[in-house]
């Protein structure tokens, strides 16, 4: 049983904690400022536009909003699934998104170690400068690139390899099924390789130098070093960012699709991004709405659960994980 002392003990211990606490909110409260636009940002941008999910369960009218719309369940599921090229576009967008990921992944960690290896500083400047520059520029801008320089009709590319006899008539590679992909795969990593490759940089900057030291003192190639030391030095990143990179796997990249995309490539170049909105712009009405954010809705289900399952077996071989 509790005695008085003891409950007026505990309660002064209570009350110098809070006191402690509210003192340490008063010293940083400069810090607590500084993340309210952050907190608005994402309140305003990423919480407040979930309640547009409702659309998907809905016959949404915007005349008629959230509240007056009817509400039809699971429909607009069935519609989706039913249009006549949703599995084309599901087969094709996993197919995008897997190769992305299989390709690029790896392909960012190496392009990161050998920008780690170049040890003249200017050189390694210019590397990361020239690298990163396609990042900023917009896919519309991109794809009008390469569309210019792939073309047939006086291309660069076709210029090039027609002079060399690889060649023997111009060949128009955005309208081909076969080559469609590959020019999907190498653009999209020509715009991203280098930003993507800056988190893999700063974990490799952590990297005690002392460890380098000491295996070269050992002998130690710098292939043995990359292999021993710099690997497992971003293991931890390399999970975290293999695992929300698997997370989206059924995005594979709208901007880029519908920029680079046309009616000869539709086979393998439509994705369910594209799908539906070539359906809402040729169906109209505000059904589409509906259409849209279910397939937001479907996307979104699948991309937790296959975060879940990365992270899940992340945890399970003992490596880093997100939650």
């Amino acid at each position: 049983m509790t005695t008085l002392a003891e409950s007026q003990s505990k309660s002064s211990k209570g009350q110098q904690l809070r006191g402690k606490m509210l003192q340490k909110m008063w010293d940083q409260r400069w810090l607590y400022v500084f993340t309210i636009p952050g907190i608005v940002f994402f309140l305003l941008f990423s919480y407040y536009p979930m309640f547009g999910i409702i659309m998907a369960f809905q016959d949404y009218n915007p005349v008629k909003g959230y509240t007056g719309s009817e509400f039809v369940g699971l429909d607009n599921f069935n519609t989706i699934f039913q249009l006549p090229d949703f599995n084309n576009a599901l087969r094709n967008t996993l197919i995008i998104s897997g190769l992305k990921l299989i390709i690029g992944f790896p392909a960012t960690i190496l392009f990161a170690l050998f920008i780690n290896e170049l040890h003249h500083t200017i050189l390694k400047r210019v590397v990361q400068t020239i690298s990163y520059l396609p990042y900023f520029i917009s896919w519309v801008i991109a794809a009008g690139l390469w569309y210019k320089m792939l073309s047939p009709d006086g291309g660069l590319i076709n210029e090039m390899l027609t002079k060399v006899s690889f060649l023997n008539e111009p060949f128009y590679f955005m309208g081909s099924t076969t080559a469609f992909v590959p020019i999907v795969l190498f653009t999209e990593l020509w715009k991203n390789i280098g930003f993507n490759a800056i988190i893999y940089l700063a974990a490799l900057s952590s990297i005690d130098p002392h460890l380098y030291e000491v295996s070269s003192i050992d002998g130690a190639s710098r292939v043995r070093q990359i292999w021993h030391i710099a690997l497992p030095g971003i293991r931890g990143t390399m999970v975290l960012l293999f695992i929300l990179s698997a997370s989206g796997l059924m995005s594979a990249g709208f901007d880029q699709l519908w920029t680079m995309g046309n009616l000869q490539v539709q086979e393998v170049g439509q994705i369910l991004d594209t799908l539906i909105l070539s359906y809402l712009r040729n169906s109209g009405g505000f059904m589409g709405l509906s259409l849209g954010a279910t397939m937001g809705v479907f996307q979104a289900t699948v991309g937790l659960i296959l975060f879940l399952v990365c992270n899940f077996v992340a945890k399970l071989f003992k490596q880093e994980s997100l939650i």
